[in-house]
């Protein structure tokens, strides 16, 4: 894309904001954020809060990049505001950044997120499109991932620090992936699998149970699913089909991201940015959680 595309995608998030009063209530208590150009209310905020603000932090993360070897000649860059501005999110797309595994085309993916009504902290991280099914596929901290609340001195050269260090390592994260791909794993292990993570329930009365997270047993439905899906996509039936190995922890991961992208089981009605997100979060634990380096060592 050229500089001034990209410009015309950054000033859909370009606008002032203020940080006003609540009459009655005093301001070390709550104050309120409104749009300067439209007097629109974006949220509460509570005294301490001191916002990042999404051009400044999309804008540097892009201008790093750039001075990183970045080529955005080829790049697709997407903004989105949400909530009259509230929440922003940028996902840059580098399309002669590829890898390959096994028979999927990768490609390098930038995601960045940003709010002031606290339902997104600022997030920054690199991740892939999967080019086969479109899946963005999360990684884990290594690769830039950033996380900053609205209420601390907030360094944004922090982030893009991380952003600049984290060039050089993508490609190394597509030898995790090729590993993953000849990691065989039982229907058995899968399940287990996401039941210790992405389909542990977060009802109430489902709390631990004698030591045992209870499951969703709807979700693990869903995800199970989609793993004999991926595997038979992707492995067909040959040596997985014995010695009681079913798919590989690429297709496991495969089916995390197809849940976590495209969102079939939600409702049309529903803010669905807000679900992807926290469901990508969900899929970044999973691989860095002890049971999933435990398959992957195995």
């Amino acid at each position: 894309m050229l500089d001034t595309e990209i410009q015309e995608q950054l000033q859909k998030i370009n606008f002032p904001i203020a940080i006003k009063p609540i009459p009655t209530i005093p301001e070390h208590k709550l104050r309120q954020i409104r749009r300067t150009d439209n007097d629109l209310f974006l949220s509460e905020c509570k005294g301490r809060y001191k916002p990042i603000f999404h051009y400044d932090a999309f804008n540097g993360a892009i201008e790093v990049m750039k001075k990183g070897g970045l080529n955005f000649a080829n790049a697709d860059v997407k903004v989105e505001s949400y909530d009259f501005g509230a929440m922003a999110k940028m996902e840059i797309t580098f399309w002669d950044m590829r890898e390959k595994v096994g028979n999927h085309d990768l490609f390098v993916k930038y995601i960045a997120r940003n709010s002031y009504n606290q339902r997104w902290r600022f997030q920054s991280f690199f991740g892939w499109l999967n080019h086969v099914c479109f899946n963005t596929l999360a990684v884990g901290n290594k690769l830039a991932y950033s996380s900053i609340r609205h209420n601390t001195n907030v360094e944004i050269d922090s982030v893009n620090l991380k952003i600049k260090n984290a060039i050089g390592a993508i490609t190394d994260e597509t030898n995790r992936f090729r590993k993953w791909f000849d990691t065989k794993i039982s229907d058995e292990n899968a399940k287990l699998l996401f039941e210790k993570t992405i389909a542990k329930s977060q009802a109430d009365e489902d709390k631990i149970k004698n030591g045992s997270p209870a499951t969703n047993k709807k979700q693990l439905g869903v995800l199970m699913d989609l793993f004999e899906k991926e595997t038979t996509q992707v492995h067909g039936k040959g040596d997985y089909g014995r010695n009681g190995a079913s798919g590989s922890l690429w297709t496991v991961f495969q089916a995390g991201t197809e849940w976590s992208t495209h969102l079939k089981d939600v409702p049309k009605d529903t803010n669905k940015h807000i679900i992807q997100h926290k469901r990508h979060e969900e899929i970044r634990k999973m691989i860095s959680s002890s049971f999933w380096k435990q398959c992957e060592n195995a």
